[in-house]
């Protein structure tokens, strides 16, 4: 499992700072803000996975701000851009050698919208590697994945279950579930979604507007933060991961928060912190299939 280190402190209180400057530039809330993200800090057990830390965080930011949803804007913005990549995005798939794989590869690069410390320059930059909007090098293969075991497990499968991260990432999301479901069609597909506010993980109505009708899909709402969690799972969301024969996870945070349990559970991300880099033996901005 990876534990809030040391190293997290800061990140965490960045991510906070940046939530508060989302809504006001008044110093004054700013303050609050940070000030209520260090007494809550202080409080940390060391054991807990980062993304629990930081999403019981940023919750505890939304409530001293007053809004439920700072990120709307950016969110917005951001899954609009990606909706109009979905037909280049598709076309890349299709002429590739292994569609599966480029589109593994393509859905793992748009994960990059989980961090708020990122600038969106930075973020633009990053997703230029997608090979979208200039003849930039597109990435060609995972730092670490386990393909074949992935494809192994796929190709018995019955029951597949896809927990998304974030929404800007859905379209290309639902590029790769096209591709999956197209190689294997007779495959049911279940799609798990965050309805919190944190960040840009409102995405319910996301997934079901790009709702395709050639996917055998049933789409379940989770309350989640930062990452779905094993405790207190309502009996819809335990039957279907422990009916699932395979299940793919979104993001650094579903992660963290699913390791050390018994699953047919691989992680798609970026890796986009240190500590995250670290644990993998990657670096940062490296693309990982993992089972986990």
């Amino acid at each position: 499992m990876d534990r809030f280190l040391p190293q997290c402190y800061p990140c965490a209180l960045r991510r906070a700072l940046c939530t508060a400057e989302k809504v006001s530039d008044d110093e004054w809330l700013q303050h609050k803000v940070i000030d209520e993200a260090m007494r809550q800090l202080a409080e940390v057990e060391g054991q807990l996975p980062a993304a629990e830390v930081v999403g019981e965080l940023l919750l505890s930011v939304n409530d001293v701000l007053g809004t439920g949803d700072p990120w709307k804007e950016d969110r917005e913005k951001w899954f609009g851009e990606m909706v109009e990549a979905m037909p280049d995005l598709r076309d890349r798939v299709l002429n590739d050698a292994d569609p599966l794989g480029r589109a593994l590869l393509l859905s793992a690069r748009s994960n990059v919208f989980a961090n708020e410390i990122l600038s969106p320059k930075a973020m633009r930059e990053d997703l230029l590697k997608l090979g979208l909007r200039e003849p930039k090098h597109a990435d060609v293969e995972f730092r670490h994945e386990d393909r074949s075991y992935f494809d192994q497990l796929l190709s018995k499968a019955r029951r597949f279950v896809f927990i998304h991260d974030t929404a800007p990432e859905v379209p290309a999301d639902m590029v790769l579930l096209e591709q999956i479901q197209s190689s294997h069609p007779d495959l049911e597909i279940l799609q798990m979604v965050k309805s919190s506010k944190l960040t840009m993980n409102a995405l319910s109505e996301h997934v079901s507007e790009l709702k395709m009708e050639s996917l055998k899909t049933q789409i379940i709402e989770i309350e989640a933060g930062l990452g779905i969690s094993t405790e207190n799972w309502p009996t819809e969301v335990e039957s279907a991961m422990k009916s699932a024969d395979l299940i793919l996870s979104k993001g650094a945070s579903h992660f963290q928060m699913l390791q050390g349990h018994d699953l047919p559970l691989f992680g798609l991300f970026r890796a986009k912190c240190p500590v995250t880099a670290s644990i993998q033996q990657c670096s940062i901005g490296d693309l990982l299939l993992v089972k986990i």
